[in-house]
């Protein structure tokens, strides 16, 4: 139990880092910082960002819902979505 609680945190922290990096590059950008000669992320590199996150925060939501149906003796199958 207290290693998948550690697990499950780590996972939250690592979506955290990834989200707010995402939001300082969206706040530069609104603030034209990636303007001139100064280093501007590629469309690719956002996308790639929200991958990452999208990615963790489906392995979170498959891992709770594993720990669920655990917890409650049932095959992941017979949980509703």
């Amino acid at each position: 139990m207290t290693r998948d609680r550690r697990r499950f945190m780590s996972g939250l922290r690592q979506i955290q880092g990834l989200a707010t990096n995402v939001n300082q590059i969206a706040h530069a950008m609104n603030r034209g910082v990636f303007t001139g000669d100064s280093y501007a992320p590629a469309k690719a590199e956002v996308e790639q960002l929200r991958a990452e996150v999208a990615t963790l925060r489906q392995q979170l939501r498959d891992f709770a819902r594993g720990r669920l149906a655990f917890q409650l003796g049932l095959d992941e199958e017979a949980l509703p979505d």
